[in-house]
């Protein structure tokens, strides 16, 4: 079941508030949407694609899983790099974030897709680095027809978990990352990640001895 709402504070929320396996929740705009570790989400009305999903948990893997079918699910339209640890950039600008939450045993997959956006439509804070699927292809994008071809990938995505294909789908998500290998470097931590754990977490080999970070920006200095 699909609901469209014009707005609301947040559709994780409202997918963990209550609603059956796989209930989705599409608002025009959000007034209070957010990202990982509480940062804000910008979803202004009529540019994005602001949805969530409602499944019954846990589910391991979710976000890996997801940001797969978001990169599939545009292609071959726009190429989208997926950037660890839950982004998605299209020419190195964040065109998608992704937030899973879990409650009394059901999860919520947030998706936050800019579609529309002009420059000018980001506040200045977020231009450098803030994209759409728009401004980044230089052409049109229709959001119903992106839409259909999101939930049907994710629902493949979601199936290969429940499946138990829950290595093979974090092997994949690893690989498109790119990131093992590479020097990287985040306040007073800098090395080399050896290995992504099984929640997602990079492991940083460094002078002082192995460091795992778990979320937050970082900065790659090199190959």
């Amino acid at each position: 079941a699909i609901t469209f709402l014009d707005s609301v504070d947040s559709t994780n929320t409202l997918a963990l508030r209550g609603g059956p396996d796989g209930a989705v929740f599409v608002a025009e705009t959000q007034s209070a949407g957010r990202g990982r570790r509480g940062n804000a989400w910008e979803s202004a009305p009529g540019l994005g694609l602001w949805f969530s999903i409602r499944l019954q948990g846990p589910l391991p893997g979710l976000g890996f899983a997801a940001a797969l079918a978001v990169r599939d699910a545009v292609a071959p339209g726009a190429l989208l790099a997926v950037k660890w640890p839950n982004d998605l950039l299209c020419r190195e600008r964040k065109v998608c974030g992704i937030l899973v939450e879990q409650r009394d045993g059901w999860a919520a997959l947030g998706i936050g897709l800019n579609v529309h956006h002009r420059p000018e439509d980001f506040p200045p804070a977020l231009r450098y680095r803030a994209g759409s699927l728009e401004s980044t292809t230089d052409r049109p994008w229709d959001r119903g027809i992106l839409l259909g071809a999101l939930l049907d990938r994710l629902d493949r995505m979601i199936g290969r978990l429940r499946q138990g294909e829950y290595d093979a789908v974090r092997t994949e998500w690893i690989d498109a990352c790119g990131i093992v290998g590479r020097y990287i470097r985040r306040s007073n931590i800098a090395g080399r990640v050896t290995a992504v754990d099984r929640d997602g977490a990079l492991l940083v080999q460094t002078p002082s001895g192995v460091h795992r970070l778990d979320g937050g920006e970082i900065y790659i200095a090199g190959g």
